[in-house]
């Protein structure tokens, strides 16, 4: 056995023609824990099931470097010593360069540990045929597994620097981030002047569609309407992106088709026109909107959060809690898509339902108000200070 034991998450079509995740062990699936994400995904979606199995395999090659199979662990049904749980504890705490995980990372490990846990004692009770009496004891050693190591993660989890926002950007930033990002702009940090087109443009699109970084590296040539009612289309992933993409892109999007500005239509109809074939290789077609200046294919989702960690090192953000980031230009256009929509009038309903479509969240998402919030709490302000003056001119009256 290696020294460092091989885990693998792999996108298998099943029979029926659908995809599923599966773990592998040096190029072997192994059987318990993908019975468990089969079940998972009976009341789970696909996305869900495969992190949940990720971060399970973390478990098994923690088991592994310790000198045995999880299986073998959970199958005797026994109380774990606390120096097990221990090591296990802190090492779902950790990146896989050893970095301390974030609370959110630590806590969602948590929850795939327990539901595998739970489904894996239940699996082994039934295969062993235990007694009443087994089954009640079994059921014990199970709950304290978990309860300690549920104590442990919540231990060091709140050890653990909670991670900066991705707050929105405010009207000076997001002057200074476009300004930077401009084609021509001698502080650009990218010099071919393809990529620094490609790059204004999709921060651009981010910033109107409200497009998941996953979404916008998925936007096709013929998803861009630039007629005299310009559109961007934002699809669902079929299976075939899905099993295609080795970077997570847009698990979890509602297919939508987002009107855009005049302005972005333009830039994006010289992005297009001048700048977005000399990205290309020869003999290499590609039909995605936003291509890598490296190799000529689609953009990934990773080289999206790069550009903007490049812009966010040429500026002086030291002092600031912003932090450019995917997240943060979606959660600025729906404050600025809130703002535009607050102001024309439209009823408070309509309101809520535009910024659902837009952001292609569920019409019941608490989402809309999460990623708006900045601009509720100014239009908050605005009302509270209206009243303030009105109040404050009938007393100068009387």
């Amino acid at each position: 056995m290696p020294d460092k034991p091989y885990c693998e998450i792999r996108m298998i079509r099943t029979v029926s023609g659908h995809l599923r995740p599966y773990l592998l062990v040096e190029g072997v699936p192994v059987i318990l824990v993908n019975l468990w994400a089969e079940d998972l995904l009976r009341t789970s979606r696909l996305n869900t099931a495969e992190n949940y199995l990720r971060d399970v395999a973390i478990a098994y090659e923690w088991a592994l470097s310790r000198g045995a199979p999880l299986e073998r662990k959970l199958e005797r049904l026994a109380v774990l010593s606390t120096t097990e749980l221990t090591s296990l504890a802190e090492r779902l705490c950790s990146t896989k360069r050893g970095a301390a995980a974030s609370q959110a990372t630590c806590t969602r490990r948590l929850e795939a540990i327990k539901s595998f846990v739970e489904f894996s004692f239940e699996h082994y009770a039934e295969l062993n045929r235990l007694s009443l009496l087994e089954q009640i004891q079994a059921e014990k050693n199970k709950n304290k597994n978990l309860r300690s190591l549920q104590k442990k993660i919540i231990r060091i989890a709140q050890q653990s620097e909670p991670p900066l926002p991705a707050t929105p950007l405010d009207s000076s930033e997001q002057a200074l981030i476009l300004d930077i990002l401009s084609p021509g702009n001698t502080k650009n940090p990218f010099k071919n002047p393809h990529t620094q087109v490609r790059n204004y443009c999709l921060v651009l699109v981010i910033l109107e569609t409200l497009a998941r970084r996953g979404e916008a590296v998925l936007i096709e040539l013929d998803d861009v309407e630039l007629g005299p009612s310009p559109t961007v289309r934002i699809k669902r992933p079929n299976d075939t992106n899905r099993e295609r993409r080795n970077d997570g892109a847009s698990l979890k999007t509602r297919g939508r088709v987002v009107p855009i500005t005049a302005s972005l239509a333009a830039a994006l109809d010289g992005y297009i026109s001048n700048h977005r074939t000399k990205l290309l290789k020869p003999k290499r077609p590609c039909t995605a909107l936003f291509v890598s200046s490296r190799d000529g294919r689609r953009l990934s989702t990773r080289t999206i959060n790069t550009i903007l960690r490049v812009v966010t090192a040429g500026l002086d953000l030291t002092n600031s809690l912003t932090r450019l980031h995917p997240h943060g230009l979606r959660s600025t256009g729906a404050n600025i898509a809130r703002r535009k929509l607050e102001d024309s009038g439209a009823p408070s309903v309509n309101v809520k339902d535009a910024l659902a479509y837009l952001g292609g969240w569920s019409p019941n998402s608490q989402s809309v108000q999460k990623y708006s919030r900045q601009a509720i709490s100014d239009r908050l302000g605005e009302i509270l200070r209206k009243s303030e003056s009105r109040k404050s001119g009938k007393q100068s009256d009387e």
